[in-house]
C-alpha cells in the first residue's frame, strides 16, 4: 500500500488565514508554520503530554540557532500561538 497522500501547504494556508499572522515578524511566522508541520510527526508539540518541547529541541527540529528561535518563540507566546507547558512549550494554535 502507498503512504497516505498529504496535501502540500495545508498548514501554511490555515496558519496564514489566522488574524495573528499579520502582526508577526518573519522569524515567528517561519517558526509557526514549521512547528505545525513538525507536530504531525511529533504530537507532543501540540497536545498534552508528559514532556514539552524545550527551546533547544525546537531549535534542533527547525535546524536553527537557539538565539534566533528564542525571540520568535517569545512573540508566539505573547500572541497565544504557543503556550508554556512544564519546562517547555507546545502549540496552542494548530
Amino acid at each position: 500500500m502507498s503512504a497516505a497522500r498529504q496535501r502540500p501547504g495545508k498548514h501554511a494556508r490555515s496558519v496564514m488565514s489566522d488574524r495573528r499572522w499579520h502582526v508577526l515578524g518573519l522569524a515567528a511566522r517561519a517558526v509557526w508554520v514549521e512547528l505545525c508541520d513538525v507536530a504531525d510527526a511529533l504530537p507532543h508539540i501540540r497536545s498534552p503530554a508528559r514532556v514539552a518541547a524545550t527551546v533547544d529541541e525546537l531549535s534542533r527540529l527547525l535546524a536553527a540557532d537557539a538565539a534566533d528561535v528564542t525571540p520568535a518563540i517569545d512573540q508566539l507566546v505573547q500572541l497565544g500561538v504557543l503556550e508554556p507547558y512544564r519546562d517547555g512549550f507546545r502549540l496552542k494554535a494548530y
